[in-house]
């Protein structure tokens, strides 16, 4: 699971899974490059002696990298761009050599301490307890080959606080985009539906008067349309069956006011209504911005035509471009791109193919 938190710290579970990893590491090359001075004498002290040197290089390593970590998360804030998370080059330096002075400080305590506890082990059970004779003498070998163990648990520690760090930013970038998009969807209903909610009232207003059973259909099909758009302003995807249901409503109104010079045409079966989600008002914002930049003709009817092929949802209209065509409506369009960035792999496509407009929507599973 991605980690959203904004701390990039190691949690503990971490911190002591990357010190036993630095310490297996430490002893297997330790142990392969000191086979020669190996004193095989096996003693139940030096066993028990063995197992203590061992916990206390894995507590010596994780506190390392506890230390590491918390003077990373000082240095990063103090020093780190908020903003892209990142340490100019020269800052970077400095930090890698105070760590490399503060291991060498850590290394040499840690082994003045073992030494101290092998001097009394030794004494107390008159029993010699190191399993190499080289690290009595020539310990720098030994302590050589720690410090670099301490080197690359640095390394570690902060290489993964800056993958946490850039996952975080990349999160909240998403994020970021996910409510630019919402709030151009807000200002975009806020744009389109009183503008159509004015010309279905002025409809409704003639209507009433010429046709009363009509009126009541026009009355029925404007509430069922408005509240598809109150109930699913906040979804960010919905049944497809739901959105051609709404198509259907919103049709109507249209065709009331434009008659039979428009019509909309919609070849998807039922199982791909069922199957396949889509983005809410995605059509509705298509078939206005198709009727925003063409004429409809009055020798022949303005057909838009909803297929469904290879799991895109095609949305096509003849051009027949205005003269002084309103680009208003091109910012639908932008919107509808924007959100499916967000939501698909699969881009939106917009092109002419044969004379037509097309644009293929990726349908969600």
């Amino acid at each position: 699971m991605t980690q959203t938190t904004s701390d990039p710290s190691l949690t503990n579970r971490q911190s002591i899974r990357l010190a036993l990893g630095i310490v297996l590491i430490f002893w297997t090359i330790r142990i392969y490059f000191n086979l020669s001075s190996l004193i095989p004498v096996v003693e139940a002290n030096r066993l028990v002696f063995f197992l203590i040197e061992i916990a206390l290089t894995i507590g010596m390593v994780w506190c390392w990298i506890r230390l590491v970590d918390w003077l990373l998360a000082r240095f990063m804030s103090r020093f780190s761009d908020p903003d892209a998370g990142t340490i100019r080059l020269s800052v970077q330096s400095i930090g890698l050599g105070m760590a490399c002075l503060l291991a060498i400080l850590f290394n040499g305590i840690f082994w003045e301490v073992y030494e101290s506890i092998v001097w009394r082990w030794e004494n107390l059970f008159n029993v010699q307890v190191l399993w190499f004779q080289d690290d009595k003498d020539d310990p720098d070998e030994r302590n050589g080959l720690m410090l670099l163990a301490l080197l690359a648990a640095y390394y570690l520690t902060a290489n993964h606080r800056a993958s946490r760090q850039l996952q975080y930013l990349q999160i909240k970038a998403e994020q970021s985009q996910k409510e630019a998009a919402k709030a151009q969807l807000a200002a975009l209903r806020n744009q389109v539906n009183p503008h159509f909610l004015f010309n279905s009232l002025s409809i409704l207003s003639s209507l009433v008067e010429v046709d009363t059973g009509l009126s009541v259909q026009f009355i029925n099909r404007l509430s069922k349309a408005y509240r598809y758009v109150l109930e699913q302003r906040d979804a960010e995807q919905v049944l497809l069956r739901t959105e051609l249901d709404f198509i259907d409503s919103y049709t109507f109104l249209l065709s009331i006011r434009f008659d039979e010079h428009l019509q909309v045409r919609v070849n998807v079966s039922d199982s791909d209504r069922d199957r396949y989600q889509i983005a809410p008002l995605t059509l509705q914002l298509l078939i206005e911005n198709a009727i925003k930049h063409n004429q409809l003709l009055d020798d022949e009817p303005f057909i838009v035509r909803i297929d469904c092929q290879d799991e895109y949802l095609i949305v096509a209209n003849p051009l027949q471009p205005r003269p002084q065509s309103d680009e208003s409506m091109g910012v639908g369009l932008s919107n509808i791109i924007s959100r499916y960035r967000l939501l698909s792999n699969r881009p939106v496509w917009v092109g002419e193919v044969g004379g037509d407009f097309v644009v293929k929507i990726p349908l969600l599973p």
